[in-house]
C-alpha cells in the first residue's frame, strides 16, 4: 500500500477487478527525480515546524543531531494493468489522525483545514472530492457533461492500447501526441488542503475525457506501454449541487501526490520493474462448475496425477483376499 510520511495513517490503493492491485517499488533515483519535478504546497514544512524548531533548540545545546529535511510528500508505485478489467481508487483514512491536530499550525478559517483529493487518469482529471478523517472512500467512476450536452457517469476500465510504428500525422500533431504520451500509463492521486467551504452552488459541469485509440512507439520514449484507461459511459440525471471552496494554498497546488504507473505483466518485465524469476508458482485455473473456478497449484496437481497412475498400475489381488476379522467355519463331515 502507498503511504505518506506526513500522514502515516492515510492509505491510497488501486483495486483492479475487485482485488487490491499488487504494488511494486520504483527505483529510488526515479522517485527522487520525479518528486523534484512536482510543485508542492509546502504543507509538510508547516506541519513539522514546531517539531523541527524544538530539535534545532536541542541541537544548539548539543542534545541532539541536526534535524533531517522532511521527505518529499510523494509516493511512486507500479501496478499490473489487466486489459478489459474495471478498476478504482481506494482512499482510506480510517487510521488517519485527526486533521486538526496534524495541521494545527495552519490557519484555515473557523472550520479548520479539510482534505480534498483528485484522481488523474492518463492526464484527465476527475475533479476534486472531499474526504473525512476516519472514513474510507472509493472512486470507480466520474461525472462529466453539462445541462446542454447531457450528463454521463464514466466507469474506469483498462483496455489494450495499439502501439504504432513510425510517425502519425503532421509534425505539430506528432509533437502534441508526444506531449500527451508523457502522461499515458499513469494514475495520480493529488491531495489538497481546503480551508473554508462556502455556499452550495450548481454542479459546474466537466468536459469528457479525450479517448486514446493508438500511440506511436517513439512517443512512448521507451515505456513498455500496451494498455490504456477507457471509460464505460452511461447517461445519468443532473448531479446534485456542490460547495464553493477556498484552498489554503492560493496557487491551488497539491500538498502530496500518489503516483501509480500501470503496465501489463509483460510491460513490468520489459521495464525491469520485476524479474521473471520473481514470478510466483504458476497456477492453473480449472473450471469446476459453470460459475466457479478452482485454483490448483501445478506441483500439487502433478503429484495427484502420478498417484492416480500408481493406483491404476497396482495389482488387483487385494480385491480377492478375504477381509480380516471374518472366520470361516470348517466344513461338516458327511455321514
Amino acid at each position: 500500500m502507498a503511504i505518506l510520511t506526513c500522514l502515516p495513517g492515510l492509505e491510497v490503493t488501486i483495486e483492479v477487478d475487485g482485488q487490491r492491485a499488487q504494488e511494486y517499488d520504483a527505483d529510488p533515483n526515479e522517485v527522487e527525480s520525479r518528486a523534484e519535478e512536482i510543485d508542492f504546497h509546502s504543507i509538510q514544512q508547516q506541519t513539522h515546524h514546531n517539531h523541527l524548531r524544538r530539535r534545532r533548540r536541542r541541537f544548539r545545546f548539543g542534545a541532539a543531531s541536526a534535524p533531517a529535511p522532511a521527505p518529499a510528500p510523494y509516493v511512486l508505485k507500479y501496478i499490473e494493468a489487466k486489459p478489459g478489467k474495471p478498476f478504482g481508487f481506494i482512499f482510506d483514512m480510517r487510521n488517519c489522525p485527526n486533521l486538526e491536530d496534524v495541521f494545527s499550525s495552519i490557519r484555515a478559517g473557523t472550520e479548520g483545514p479539510s482534505i480534498y483529493y483528485s484522481c488523474v487518469l492518463d492526464g484527465f482529471s476527475t475533479g476534486k472530492k472531499h474526504v473525512y478523517s476516519g472514513t474510507r472512500d472509493t472512486r470507480y467512476s466520474c461525472t462529466t457533461g453539462s445541462d446542454a450536452a447531457g450528463w454521463k457517469k464514466n466507469k474506469f476500465r483498462f483496455r489494450s492500447l495499439d502501439v504504432l510504428e513510425g510517425s502519425d500525422g503532421t509534425q505539430s500533431q506528432s509533437q502534441s501526441q508526444a506531449s500527451k504520451a508523457k502522461e499515458y500509463g499513469t494514475l495520480l492521486v493529488k491531495l489538497y488542503l481546503v480551508g473554508k467551504r462556502g455556499r452550495l452552488v450548481p454542479h459546474p459541469g466537466r468536459a469528457g475525457p479525450t479517448l486514446i485509440d493508438s500511440v506511436c512507439e517513439k512517443d512512448l520514449k521507451g515505456k513498455a506501454l500496451d494498455s490504456k484507461v477507457s471509460f464505460d459511459s452511461e447517461p445519468i440525471a443532473r448531479p446534485g449541487p456542490g460547495r464553493k471552496r477556498k484552498f489554503v494554498d492560493h496557487r491551488g497546488r497539491p500538498f502530496a501526490v500518489f503516483e501509480f504507473r500501470y503496465r501489463t505483466m509483460e510491460g513490468l518485465y520489459q521495464e525491469a520493474v520485476i524479474s521473471r524469476r520473481a514470478v510466483p508458482t504458476l497456477v492453473l485455473k480449472i473450471e469446476k462448475f459453470e460459475d466457479e473456478q478452482e485454483v490448483v497449484d501445478v506441483d500439487v496437481e502433478e503429484k495427484v496425477k502420478q498417484r492416480l497412475i500408481t493406483i491404476k498400475q497396482e495389482p488387483e489381488e487385494d480385491s480377492m483376499r478375504q477381509p480380516k476379522g471374518i472366520k470361516r467355519e470348517a466344513p461338516m463331515p458327511m455321514d
